[in-house]
């Protein structure tokens, strides 16, 4: 893969990580780092970020740049409290919400 071809597969991730958070956390981030794999590794784009205007709360999250699915989500405790107060941390959510 060349240069371009990276730079268009981490472009996407990006987008999917930063949509991804709005559709599920309701949370509005910039990326601050992204990093793709080498292909004999894995198909994934590391990302790391913050909410806008909140650089503690802080996150990382992986996109596989081929099915753009996510995985690997990891939070600050900073933005385990806020996703918790908005409900959309894991296991807040009631079944009737």
């Amino acid at each position: 893969m060349n240069t371009d071809e990276d730079a268009e597969l981490i472009h996407k991730a990006k987008d999917t990580a930063v949509q991804y958070l709005k559709d599920k956390n309701k949370l509005n981030v910039e990326i601050t780092y992204a990093k793709k794999f080498p292909t004999y590794v894995t198909s994934k784009v590391d990302i790391n970020g913050n909410v806008i205007g909140h650089a503690e709360e802080d996150f990382t999250i992986s996109v596989n740049y081929e099915t753009q699915e996510t995985s690997d989500f990891a939070i600050s405790p900073e933005l385990e409290k806020v996703l918790i107060e908005n409900g959309t941390y894991p296991n807040t959510n009631s079944l009737d919400k």
